[in-house]
């Protein structure tokens, strides 16, 4: 069974928070909040499911301080609304309490995000992920949703931050064309599921995935995906499972009778650099926005990524 111009599942949960993402529930918020404004309602609630933590700088061992740069986790989904958060370069696997702290986040920034002729400016709100814990982001103004545009294939969007004196400005593309699963299917035998992709000849096609199975979260697979090596632009890859990086201990394998979601964004050329040395990063154990690392960001002046995504979503029944 197979969903196109499915929105606002989640992108990430990984690394500690340095992805975001959307949920179906967070559009009917946004509709709903905007409704509300309307009617003068003066405050409201917003709940979105996320997994995300802190992105975060490790401390060097040498003399010289580290320069204070934030860290900037944003994306734009096919069909989905912007969605950034800004964050200070604190210890990146601390784990997540010491962003419930107010002064964790950069608050009060001007966000816009540009697709050309139309800009918008982001609206900063305090959410909740799904255990409870607050956090800050900027996204579409619910006062004006009808105004708010949202991600189109083959379009580029630019985001520009100003906050405490200092401008920072990021560019991504939503790919029009790309990495699509032609067949997905379960291999006991090799470990996992099997999928065969096709994309454009002879060009450089990337692609993240994400998995979820009997209804959970989507969760990363370990490493972004590349036609580079394949210039007939099909091949065949086995797409691990996706794990959840913030949580420790074995996690349960795939079974018969799962059903698993596949979830497939083409992502642009730096949006997959950035993944590829931060996936390399975790999987030594390594800090990716650490001193001795430095994942390839795109945004000037900051840590961190702005990224385009398109979608899409494959289902199987584990047999």
């Amino acid at each position: 069974m197979k969903w196109r111009d499915v929105f606002f599942y989640p992108i990430e949960n990984g690394y500690g928070g340095i992805d975001t993402f959307h949920t179906f529930l967070f559009v009917i918020l946004l509709s709903t909040l905007y409704f509300c404004n309307l009617m003068r309602k003066a405050s409201f609630t917003l709940v979105l499911c996320s997994l995300l933590g802190p992105a975060c700088e490790k401390e060097m061992t040498g003399q010289q301080p580290i320069p204070t740069l934030p860290v900037v986790e944003g994306i734009i989904e096919e069909n989905g609304y912007p969605m950034v958060r800004i964050t200070r370069n604190m210890q990146y696997f601390a784990g997540t309490l010491s962003l419930t702290l107010s002064d964790s986040w950069v608050h009060g920034a001007v966000v816009t995000v540009s697709n050309g002729p139309d800009t918008q400016q982001l609206r900063e709100y305090r959410l909740t992920d799904g255990a409870g814990q607050p956090y800050w982001a900027y996204t579409a103004d619910t006062a004006f949703l009808p105004l708010a545009f949202r991600g189109e294939t083959g379009k580029s969007y630019t985001l520009t931050i100003e906050s405490e004196g200092k401008r920072y400005q990021s560019i991504t593309t939503i790919p029009a064309n790309g990495l699509r699963p032609d067949s997905v299917w379960w291999s006991p035998a090799k470990g996992g599921l099997m999928a065969t992709l096709s994309g454009t000849p002879g060009s450089g096609n990337y692609a993240r995935y994400f998995t979820a199975r009997n209804r959970e979260a989507f969760l990363p697979g370990l490493h972004p995906l590349s036609s580079e090596l394949h210039r007939n632009g099909t091949f065949e890859v086995m797409l691990t499972e996706g794990v959840d990086r913030s949580r420790t201990g074995l996690q349960e394998a795939l079974r018969t009778g799962d059903t698993v979601q596949l979830k497939l964004c083409n992502v642009d050329h730096q949006t997959y650099d950035f993944w590829r040395s931060t996936g390399s990063a975790w999987a030594e154990g390594k800090d990716p926005l650490g001193p001795q690392v430095r994942a390839k960001g795109n945004v000037s002046g900051a840590h961190g990524y702005w990224g385009g995504y398109s979608l899409t979503i494959e289902q199987i029944i584990l047999k």
